[in-house]
């Protein structure tokens, strides 16, 4: 079923759709930038069942994958979280309209993760950063998540940080605090690339701030997060000097994350 796509503007991005180098891609309708997103390919099925097992296997929900639809089904869903977050108040980008093949949205700014790649004020980054902390941590106080909170699922527009990409929104099996962990989990991880180098540690002070914010249940998630995926940390200690950058960021990320937690406990 289409929903608000004028016949005009469906052509338009049907002209334009059979040669779009990715599946998310940029228009112009009446001088007004709108995004066009087709729907995805499904997951393959072996991925998801390893989740679920590594899920199973350390008792840990969040582990879980995201419920991931198909097709017509994935748009209209993405398209309902964005809709129900708008009316609750939340910076999203504006629904134009979801059909079977596409879902339309207003443009939101510029992607935060990559104005924070080309800021060589360090300052002025983590401001940044830590009005996008405040944004997640304004969702968590009115019991919601994103489902996919890493940094590069923010964007900035006249100063202020907004929310996008809601393909993982729906996350099966967890409570509101796992969800809400795992929001915390996503999002700090995904800034350890932007520690000053030579400076003072900026994250260790942020993921205190945030989890002084967070509920109660919710840090108790993420502790036990923690516990039962602390000999993986271990083991990574061992080898990160010999290591890639994706070791080291993550021995990084969990210990401002283990010390944020002593320090709000």
């Amino acid at each position: 079923m289409n929903q608000g796509l004028d016949p005009a503007l469906q052509a338009h991005i049907r002209s334009l759709a059979a040669t779009a180098p990715t599946r998310v891609f940029a228009i112009s309708q009446n001088s007004r930038k709108l995004w066009v997103k087709t729907a995805g390919i499904p997951r393959r099925r072996s991925s998801i069942l390893l989740q679920w097992m590594l899920a199973t296997l350390f008792g840990l929900p969040m582990l879980r994958p995201p419920r991931r639809r198909s097709g017509a089904a994935a748009l209209a869903a993405e398209a309902a979280a964005i809709r129900n977050l708008a009316a609750d108040g939340f910076p999203v980008p504006e629904v134009i309209g979801c059909t079977p093949e596409w879902l339309v949205l207003g443009d939101a700014g510029t992607a935060l993760e990559s104005d924070l790649g080309r800021l060589a004020d360090v300052d002025e980054r983590w401001r940044r950063i830590e009005a996008a902390a405040a944004l997640l941590s304004r969702l968590h106080a009115a019991g919601l998540w994103h489902g996919g909170a890493q940094i590069r699922n923010f964007s900035w527009r006249d100063g202020r940080p907004g929310l996008l990409d809601f393909e993982d929104h729906d996350l099966p099996g967890m409570t509101r605090a796992e969800r809400q962990a795992r929001d915390l989990l996503l999002f700090l991880y995904s800034l350890t690339r932007y520690e000053p180098a030579g400076g003072p540690p900026r994250l260790p002070r942020l993921a205190t701030a945030m989890l002084s914010e967070a509920a109660p249940d919710a840090r108790a998630a993420l502790a036990k997060f923690l516990r039962r995926t602390n000999w993986i940390i271990a083991l990574a200690r061992l080898i990160q000097s010999r290591a890639g950058r994706d070791v080291r960021q993550a021995v990084a990320a969990e210990d401002a994350i283990a010390a944020a937690l002593r320090a709000t406990a």
